[in-house]
């Protein structure tokens, strides 16, 4: 009896951890952003998109990036499908062209497989000095349903496809050869333009501005907020000492010229200089532990995401 039940507890936790292990990531570089724009925003360009990638790693989406980042531009002057695919290594190829349209940047990107298939080209849009994160992640997930599409498995031979299948001196006759593929020309620049793309930033606007911050910065703003209100305590505590402390020195400071103090007066002298230090001593810690509670909880609406040249990009989350 307890065999089984050890057996049957194996193949429940089998059964539940098998859509985890079929679940299939494609790796991916990033060849280098074409079009005729200026080199810094090719390269903000090619941040967006590198953050949109690891985003996609981070939720276990489809997409896992590999460097370096970008890839080295081997395929010049004119990237074809046919080059592009062989600078996957077994995995695929995220090509992207941009182009200024009235004042702001469009993205158009396609992914190119091992095998030489492409996909539909997504597009999303940024100005120039405000990288909105927003649409770019929102176009690679539109990219990981274009390649979930190429990528689909070939249907299973049938018993009934093997019952119609031909016989006699046409079963014997050679298979077809493959296909010769196909290079698809990349889209040029101008068709890009003129093509009517669904703008993703008013679509997904909602959605996205209701996702949950990243974990990361989530410890930073519980402890800010923690530290901050112990710093307060920590300052009010301080406070009543300081109060105290003035209040007998006042007291003894006004009976001494008359002659009033009594020996029963003489401990006070030490209470005062006691509440004193004490006083001092919590409003300096107090203040420290409330400056970097709030530091905490400032930074916390900071994200910080490596860029894979060792530096890194900070992006700023809030409403307006």
């Amino acid at each position: 009896m307890l065999r089984a039940r050890v057996f049957g507890a194996f193949v429940l936790a089998a059964v539940l951890a098998l859509p985890g292990i079929t679940h299939a990531q494609i790796v991916v570089g990033l060849y280098p952003v074409q079009g005729k724009v200026e080199p810094k925003l090719r390269t903000d360009a090619e941040g967006l998109i590198v953050s949109g990638i690891r985003a996609s790693d981070r939720r276990r989406g489809t997409f896992i990036l590999r460097g370096p980042v970008p890839l080295r531009e081997s395929c010049a002057p004119a990237p074809t499908t046919e080059c592009l695919a062989k600078l996957g290594r077994g995995g695929a190829i995220i090509y992207a062209e941009a182009a200024m349209d009235d004042g702001v940047v469009s993205v158009t990107m396609s992914l190119i497989t091992g095998h030489q298939q492409r996909t539909e080209p997504v597009n999303f849009r940024f100005i120039p000095g405000f990288l909105d994160l927003r649409s770019v992640h929102y176009a690679v997930e539109q990219l990981e349903k274009a390649s979930a599409d190429l990528t689909a498995p070939f249907p299973v031979e049938t018993s009934e496809a093997r019952d119609t299948a031909p016989t006699g001196p046409q079963a014997n006759r050679p298979p077809a050869p493959p296909p010769t593929p196909v290079a698809a020309a990349p889209t040029p620049l101008a068709e890009v333009g003129s093509m009517e793309v669904e703008d993703p930033i008013m679509d997904a606007s909602e959605l996205l501005y209701d996702a949950p911050a990243p974990s990361s910065s989530g410890w930073m703003r519980r402890t800010g907020i923690y530290a901050s209100i112990g710093g307060a305590l920590v300052l009010g505590t301080g406070g009543f000492f300081g109060l105290r402390s003035q209040s007998l020195n006042d007291d003894l400071s006004r009976r001494y010229p008359a002659g009033l103090l009594v020996p029963a007066d003489r401990p006070k002298f030490g209470q005062v200089k006691r509440y004193n230090t004490l006083a001092n001593t919590l409003m300096i810690g107090g203040g420290i532990v409330a400056l970097t509670g709030l530091t905490f909880w400032g930074l916390s609406a900071v994200s910080f995401d490596s860029d894979g040249h060792g530096g890194g990009n900070i992006n700023v989350r809030g409403r307006w």
